[in-house]
């Protein structure tokens, strides 16, 4: 039976850098977790030329079933907005955005957005690292600040790799991911640097960050965020 609380010893299986991050974060000692909430603010771009759109957005994720869902509110212009969801559930990926919170514009689904999804998942496990230790994710250690994580849900599997600094500090999450546009889809190189670190939810969690593109002429961030709120159950 699983001690109510998270022990050292359950880490020691882990990667050197991942176990230092654990430690770094508080996790070692707090209690087992199913869910996580995380409120967020940040801007949106939805493509190179295009201005930053403020937003703000709520994500639940749950560790047993390795799955999400992102609820987020943008502001296009003075009157206008759009409400959208972003979700993973059982592997699957899906994409819906409506005008006003009423008009259809985007409803998305297919093999990409399953891998993205999943991706998206893998990396955001930054802000409930408890996840470290689910049986969905396994973990290889490639040196002494680097280890690749893959994330299996059913049949599918996505890979990246966690960069920490030496203390045990998340620097940046790093991997192929589809990018989208139109009838266009790209397997590019796609990353999460973070910016800054704070206390949340108990554990010290990088609360600042962004997510890059690097295209073939160059890098494109389309999202800049803060972390205002976490809570786990």
């Amino acid at each position: 039976m699983k001690n109510d609380v998270i022990t050292q010893e359950e880490i020691q299986h882990l990667p050197q850098p991942v176990q230092r991050f654990l430690e770094y974060s508080g996790v070692i000692g707090t209690p087992r977790i199913t869910q996580a909430t995380i409120e967020q603010t940040g801007f949106f771009k939805t493509a190179p030329d295009k201005p930053w759109t403020p937003f703000t957005a709520t994500q639940v994720y749950n560790i047993p079933g390795a799955s999400f869902e992102w609820k987020v509110r943008m502001k296009m212009a003075p009157l206008m907005f759009v409400k959208g969801t972003d979700a993973l559930r059982d592997g699957f990926g899906s994409m819906k955005i409506k005008l006003f919170g009423l008009i259809p514009v985007v409803n998305a689904k297919g093999p990409e957005l399953d891998q993205g999804a999943m991706t998206r998942y893998l990396s955001e496990t930054i802000w409930f690292p408890q996840a470290f230790l689910d049986e969905h994710i396994t973990w290889e250690e490639l040196d002494s600040l680097t280890a690749r994580a893959t994330l299996t849900i059913g049949e599918k599997s996505v890979s990246g790799v966690f960069h920490f600094d030496s203390m045990g500090k998340f620097k940046e999450f790093t991997c192929n991911r589809y990018y989208i546009k139109g009838d266009e889809k790209l397997f590019l190189p796609w990353r999460t640097p973070v910016d800054d670190y704070a206390s949340l939810g108990g554990l010290q969690l990088s609360n600042k960050g962004r997510a890059i593109w690097d295209h073939p002429e160059g890098e494109f961030t389309y999202i800049k965020l803060e972390i205002s709120r976490v809570d786990y159950e």
